[in-house]
């Protein structure tokens, strides 16, 4: 009986461990996408921390003032890293957008926008 107790123990320990690993965001990162301007926007999200990186929005829609979320991994430190990039919808006058974002925390927002001039293709 007593191998038994212990293989139950040793059970119930690592039930504990692995749901106290999936609590502190083993899942994953959730961040929200905000557009907080007036125009409908084309919006391209990269996970920056997986090799390679991973697209996970690719010329989503995003009208003006809504949000979306994305999930992301952590890196060792528990940090978010994204990268974005964002186009107006409208051919005339079309602006263009983009950042870096390293650092993030589970639960972030990252406001996306298209203000500047767009590169030559």
């Amino acid at each position: 009986m007593r191998a038994n107790t212990r293989s139950i123990a040793s059970l119930l320990q690592l039930l504990l461990i692995l749901g106290s690993a999936s609590a502190l965001g083993g899942d994953g990162m959730t961040i929200t996408i905000n557009n907080n301007t007036t125009s409908d926007l084309l919006v391209t999200i990269y996970d920056m921390n997986t090799l390679p990186a991973q697209k996970l929005l690719s010329s989503e829609s995003v009208n003006g003032f809504a949000s979306i979320t994305v999930a992301i991994d952590p890196d060792a430190s528990g940090r978010g890293h994204l990268s974005w990039s964002a186009t107006t919808v409208g051919r005339d006058m079309r602006k263009c957008g983009h950042r870096d974002m390293p650092g993030l925390s589970d639960g972030d927002t990252v406001h996306v926008f298209a203000n500047d001039e767009c590169a030559a293709k």
